[in-house]
């Protein structure tokens, strides 16, 4: 570039960073946020019988849906091809507006063996959901809503309980009544929209969390990272992490997005959790039981 004029250098310089910008919003507005990425695990889990079967769960979040586009009509398929056992949603289905059709259609296009369940999150109540239409299309979509209670199915390998804790932004949440029927032999997932409340689990019989939230980020930047974490999440963005007292935490990068149609380095997930008997390999010491307080 020495060779050019100054001006030349200029303008080069400056149709450089024109077309960086235009790449990086081309990426950032209209691929990452219809990208959908399958991270796949497996949750070992002591309670599981030995010997039982493998258990496929879907942990769908923040769908944040407002039409049935080729974002929500690639997550079908991709819910359809892994062949799920249940489909756990952890809350925030909408984004705003009046979405009744749009929502009933995604979730009555949703199936698996043992059930569907899920939660509100905080999105659902601004908007008016649990006093309007939500709880109708919920149920008419095939989906067990859990506010403050639980639902029980049994498989070779126990008796599976979802407890549903309601809304802990809006204030509806209650994990005394959400934990009321789960007993200390019971394989208990607790699903609530919000990480944080990990911090008031005490000393329930809980094996696994998932909750949502926190979209990772939704805008991360390198050597920076997200630019911004709903308050009290920071320290569970996204991913597995291990909490007090022994139990397992899985947040979603979610589906959709809030607020802004945009995401940038932090595609939206669907996850995939395969629910295995026995320790993780080389683990030899299990979780024990803890009583409830």
């Amino acid at each position: 570039m020495a060779f050019l004029p100054r001006s030349r250098r200029v303008l080069w310089l400056f149709g450089v960073a024109f077309l960086i910008a235009t790449g990086i919003g081309v990426d950032a507005f209209l691929i990452e946020p219809n990208w959908i990425e399958v991270v796949r695990s497996v949750e070992y889990l002591p309670m599981v019988r030995a010997g039982a079967p493998d258990l496929t769960l879907i942990h769908l979040s923040d769908i944040h849906i407002g039409t049935i586009g080729y974002r929500e009509r690639r997550a079908i398929q991709i819910v359809d091809g892994a062949h799920p056992d249940m489909i756990i949603v952890s809350g925030d289905l909408v984004r705003g507006g009046d979405h009744p059709h749009a929502l009933e259609s995604f979730l009555s296009s949703l199936h698996s063996r043992y059930g569907n369940y899920l939660v509100w999150g905080n999105h659902d109540y601004w908007d008016g959901l649990p006093e309007a239409w939500g709880p109708d299309v919920v149920r008419r979509a095939g989906f067990t809503l859990l506010r403050n209670t639980s639902a029980t199915f049994s498989y070779p390998g126990g008796r599976i309980v979802i407890a549903g804790l309601d809304d802990p932004i809006t204030g509806h949440d209650n994990l005394r009544l959400a934990m009321a029927r789960v007993s200390r032999q019971d394989i208990c997932i607790l699903v609530a929209h919000t990480p944080d409340i990990v911090g008031n689990l005490g000393n329930w019989d809980i094996d696994l969390v998932l909750a949502g939230h926190t979209h990772g980020g939704q805008v991360r930047l390198p050597l920076v990272g997200a630019l911004y974490v709903p308050y009290g999440s920071r320290d569970h963005l996204e991913g597995w992490f291990d909490v007090p007292p022994g139990v397992r935490l899985h947040v979603s990068r979610g589906l959709g997005w809030s607020w802004f149609p945009v995401r940038f380095l932090c595609r939206p997930t669907i996850d995939v959790i395969t629910l295995r008997a026995g320790l993780p390999p080389g683990q030899r010491v299990s979780r024990s039981i803890i009583g409830q307080s």
